[in-house]
C-alpha cells in the first residue's frame, strides 16, 4: 500500500486544493475505511466563502460518506473488516449531561469528523479515513453507495421531525427545497404528516419536491405568501421546517404557522437576525433549534434507505474525482444541481 493518498483541503477562504497526505492508521477503538463516496454539504460550500458561522478554513472536508471498513485498531471489532458502512461524523464525549440524557447531538464537547479546523479529525474526501468504531453504522447490500452517502444528510431532518413532536396528520410547511428541504419532506411524511407544502423561489426545485412527495409547492417570492400557503395546506401550519434560516424565511414561517405552532430551525443561519418576538410570545409559538442527529436518527435514516425511501439517483446529480474537487465545489456552490459527491477511488 502506498504511504500517501490524495485528500481534499479547504486551505483558506475561496481556496479548495488537493494534497498528498499520509494514509492514516487506526488507533485503539478506531477503524479505517476505504471511502467510496463523500458528499459536499451546504456547510462546506458556505465555509469555503466565509458564510458559515461556526466553520472556517483550514479544514479537511468530508463528513457525509460511505465506504468499506478495511482495517481496525486495537480493541475494535475485527469482524467489521469488509463491512460497508456510513459514518456518524459528530463525535460525542459520552459523559456530559446531554450525552447521559440521550442527547449526544448536543454533547458539551462535540467534535466533528470533516469539520475540524484543528486537523485532528480529517474528513472523508480522501481514499481513506479513520473514525471511531462507535461512529460507523453498517449498511446492507441492498442500499447502494449513492443512497448510503445521503444517510447522514437525511438524518438531520429525521432528527428534526422526531423532536418536533407527534406529526401524525399534521399540516407541515418546508421552506427551502435544497437537499435538506427535500429530505425534510421525506422525514415528515415518514413521521406521519398529513399535508406537506414546500416553498422555494426556483421552479425546478419546487418540481423536484413535488416528485419526492410534497402535496403542493409555493413560490417563495409569492407576494401573498401566507395566503398561498394556507390555501395549499387547507389552513395554518402546525409545524414549519425552516431549511433556509434567514430573517425572511423565519418571518414567512411565522406567518404560515397557527397559534401554538412549532418552528424548526433546520438550516444553518449564516448570521444573527431579528425575529417577531411579540408573535412568539402572544401566539405561544415554539421555536426549536435542530442540530445534527443521534445514533437513533442515523439508524432511522438507514431504515428509510432500506425501504427504498431515499431516492439517491434523483438527488445526486454529479460525481467527481478527488482531483476534480475544485470543480466539484464550484458545481455544489451553484445550489441548483442537486447533491454533488466525490468518489476518491483507490490510492496509487
Amino acid at each position: 500500500m502506498s504511504a500517501t493518498m490524495r485528500q481534499v483541503l479547504v486551505a483558506r477562504l475561496d481556496e479548495v486544493t488537493v494534497i498528498d497526505a499520509p494514509i492514516p492508521e487506526p488507533g485503539p477503538g478506531e477503524v479505517r475505511m476505504a471511502v467510496a463516496l463523500a458528499g459536499i454539504c451546504g456547510s462546506d460550500t458556505h465555509a469555503v466563502v466565509g458564510h458559515h458561522p461556526l466553520l472556517g478554513p483550514p479544514y479537511l472536508p468530508g463528513h457525509e460518506l460511505v465506504g468499506r471498513i478495511e482495517k481496525v485498531g486495537a480493541g475494535a471489532d475485527a469482524s467489521l473488516v469488509g463491512a460497508r458502512a456510513v459514518v456518524k461524523p459528530n463525535v460525542d464525549c459520552g459523559e456530559c449531561v446531554n450525552c447521559r440524557a440521550g442527547r449526544s447531538n448536543a454533547c458539551q464537547e462535540l467534535q466533528w469528523i470533516g469539520c475540524d479546523p484543528s486537523g485532528a479529525l480529517p474528513g472523508g474526501m480522501a481514499q481513506y479515513v479513520v473514525v471511531p468504531e462507535r461512529n460507523v453504522f453498517p449498511v446492507p447490500d441492498e442500499v447502494s453507495d449513492v443512497d448510503a452517502v445521503l444517510v447522514e444528510c437525511l438524518a438531520t431532518p429525521v432528527h428534526a421531525a422526531r423532536i418536533a413532536g407527534d406529526l401524525t396528520g399534521a399540516k407541515v410547511v418546508v421552506i427551502g427545497a435544497g437537499t435538506i428541504g427535500l429530505f425534510s419532506v421525506i422525514a415528515a411524511r415518514r413521521a406521519g404528516a398529513g399535508v406537506i407544502v414546500v416553498s422555494d423561489p426556483v421552479p425546478a426545485k419546487r418540481e423536484r419536491a413535488l416528485g419526492l412527495g410534497a402535496d403542493a409547492a409555493v413560490d417563495a417570492a409569492e407576494p401573498d405568501f401566507t395566503a398561498a400557503v394556507h390555501q395549499a395546506l387547507g389552513g395554518p401550519a402546525d409545524v414549519v421546517f425552516d431549511c433556509v434560516g434567514i430573517e425572511a424565511s423565519i418571518r414567512q414561517a411565522v406567518g404560515a404557522l397557527r397559534r401554538a405552532g412549532t418552528l424548526l430551525i433546520v438550516g444553518v443561519p449564516p448570521r444573527d437576525g431579528v425575529v417577531p418576538l411579540p408573535l412568539f410570545q402572544d401566539w405561544e409559538l415554539r421555536i426549536q433549534g435542530c442540530a445534527n442527529y443521534t445514533p437513533e436518527d442515523i439508524e432511522a435514516a438507514i431504515a428509510i434507505a432500506v425501504d427504498g425511501g431515499l431516492p439517491g439517483d434523483d438527488i445526486v446529480s454529479a460525481t467527481y474525482s478527488v482531483e476534480d474537487a475544485v470543480s466539484a465545489f464550484a458545481a455544489a456552490a451553484l445550489g441548483t444541481a442537486g447533491k454533488v459527491v466525490i468518489a476518491p477511488g483507490p490510492a496509487a
